[in-house]
């Protein structure tokens, strides 16, 4: 029993502070985006897609060389991490708006958000952040089997195809929508930023001297991309998502998959002025709550307008609500859930 507690124990991610700050950024991203609309830092959530990918792919390597190739322990992880903060929001959102939710309620149980979201069947806005989870969810139904089971080079292979199909298809697919909604919303579209995190997780598991000898360049890239990207937002009027145009749709989406899978290998590379900020304690805080944090803060905007018109003092009574309930939901359950993974 001891050899097998310490087996598990070994499958869990080796800690990097910079990561926590990482998550910080990201959450930050997304409430400035959803509370005061500013423009492209809705890649916040692309930056979670990611990380995401790097996290969990890391684990099941782990788990691979540990010996464990079935499946059953990693869902049981997984529905310990998501589950009780999701049923969570899924209750407040009874309370505070009713039961509205429940004529869909398909899309809720079976993580399906992001086709409900695309369909426009979401009709309560509060719920709006679960498609990313709906995405990561329908991702992994099928991604710990290539982990656990293929060898390691096909392994690179997968991810560099998934790398490069999910922008193909959403250059052929562009036409067929009058919205760019769905390809924000489907996996298909979107499955680049998660084999992204993989590729990098096998990279930073296998290679890691690799990785190491970056050094800086990690945050030149990432500086470049971003300023690349801002000027033909600013420049381009039909530089946008909402233009629905096939070069918008595979080049913003490849800019914010570049930004965020650089801004992960910068907090590998752990050199560096961004690397500084990233292991912030107010940063790294917020990055450790910020899974209850992303799931409320619609709600908390929602709440928030309904008591101040101002779009400040809103925002502001909004995040303090959001950080407030990410630390509570934290401390009474998440850490305690977390530890019992292993």
């Amino acid at each position: 029993m001891a050899a097998v507690a310490l087996m598990q124990a070994n499958l869990e991610t080796p800690r990097i502070l910079e990561l926590d700050g990482v998550r910080g950024l990201a959450i930050l991203a997304v409430l400035l985006a959803n509370g005061l609309g500013v423009p492209l830092l809705w890649a916040g959530v692309d930056l979670f897609f990611v990380l995401s990918g790097f996290l969990i792919t890391g684990i099941l390597i782990r788990q691979r060389e540990a010996g464990h190739t079935g499946l059953g322990h990693f869902y049981r992880r997984r529905a310990l991490r998501i589950l009780p903060p999701y049923l969570l929001l899924l209750c407040i959102t009874t309370v505070a708006f009713g039961t509205g939710w429940l004529q869909h309620w398909y899309w809720f149980a079976f993580f399906a958000t992001n086709i409900g979201a695309a369909l426009h069947q979401l009709s309560y806005p509060n719920l709006l952040p679960l498609w990313s989870l709906a995405v990561e969810e329908q991702f992994y139904l099928v991604w710990p089997l290539v982990v656990l089971h293929v060898r390691r080079q096909a392994l690179f292979a997968v991810a560099v195809a998934l790398l490069l199909t999910a922008p193909l298809l959403r250059a052929l697919a562009t036409p067929w929508f009058d919205t760019f909604f769905p390809i924000y919303y489907l996996t298909p579209f979107r499955m680049d930023l998660l084999a992204s995190g993989a590729l990098l997780a096998a990279l930073h598991h296998w290679q890691r001297p690799r990785i190491a000898a970056l050094g800086f360049r990690p945050q030149f890239a990432f500086v470049a991309v971003a300023a690349i990207l801002v000027s033909l937002t600013v420049l381009d009027p039909g530089f946008r998502t909402s233009a629905n145009s096939v070069r918008g749709n595979v080049l913003i989406f490849a800019c914010t998959n570049l930004l965020a899978t650089a801004l992960v290998t910068i907090a590998l590379v752990g050199q560096g002025f961004i690397c500084r900020l990233l292991r912030l304690p107010a940063l790294r805080y917020l990055g450790k709550i910020s899974y209850s944090m992303y799931l409320i803060h619609q709600t908390a905007i929602l709440l928030a307008a309904q008591l101040f018109p101002g779009r400040l003092p809103k925002f502001a009574l909004a995040v303090v609500f959001t950080i407030l309930y990410g630390t509570l939901c934290w401390y009474a359950f998440e850490r305690r859930l977390l530890a019992r993974r292993s």
